[in-house]
């Protein structure tokens, strides 16, 4: 299975970024929608207005998958709220939400992007470093590590997790996500291919021909 690595705080498989099934899950089981039943307000607001926020999301993205990720988080963030506040204007109201949520994944992705460059100097630097200063730096890929597998799907970031972190073999990884052994092959290449890209394309140029 090759190396495992220690990652933080491992058990919580699921706390990097639980996906969810929106709105069926959240709007059926917590009673949104009920034949015969009123509609509530968070369920109106969704259907009227969900494909016209992720229309507009895409056209200014230019991502159908970023679009439709938006609008679902812009949703969970309302279903949050204890009470939907009164609104005249519906739409404006979710823009607003929205925006907000895409300011806060700028400065974000700004961030790892900054964290990315300066692990990968690091690196380079590691063979000249103390035992100390090695250790501090593989703590650090350890937590870029978990930034880049919360941008991957749910399979292929817990099949990572359970044979790098839990150092389960591909049978016990299939057993759990209810997949094939090949499945379980793929997710983990994915996985792989996607964190070697993210800190290959963050790698200053001169670093990236050794």
């Amino acid at each position: 299975m090759g190396l495992r690595l220690h990652l933080p705080t491992a058990p919580q498989h699921d706390s990097i970024r639980n996906r969810i099934s929106f709105p069926f899950r959240f709007v059926f089981a917590r009673g949104f929608v009920v034949p015969g039943q009123p509609v509530s307000p968070f369920s109106e607001l969704y259907q009227r207005h969900h494909g016209w926020l992720f229309g507009w999301l895409r056209k200014k993205l230019g991502c159908p998958d970023n679009a439709a990720d938006l609008t679902h988080d812009t949703f969970v963030k309302l279903l949050g709220l204890e009470h939907l506040p009164a609104f005249k204007e519906p739409r404006a109201f979710l823009l607003v939400a929205a925006n907000r949520l895409l300011i806060n994944q700028y400065h974000r992705r700004r961030v790892e992007a900054e964290t990315l460059h300066s692990m990968t100097v690091l690196l380079e630097q590691s063979s000249q470093q103390g035992p100390e200063q090695i250790v501090a730096v593989r703590q650090l890929l350890a937590k870029v590590l978990l930034l880049l597998l919360e941008e991957l799907d749910e399979k292929p970031r817990k099949a990572f997790l359970l044979a790098r972190v839990d150092g389960c073999s591909y049978g016990e990884i299939a057993r759990q996500l209810q997949v094939s052994e090949s499945s379980v092959k793929q997710y983990l290449a994915k996985a792989l291919a996607h964190c070697h890209a993210r800190l290959f394309d963050a790698m200053p140029e001169g670093l990236q021909d050794d």
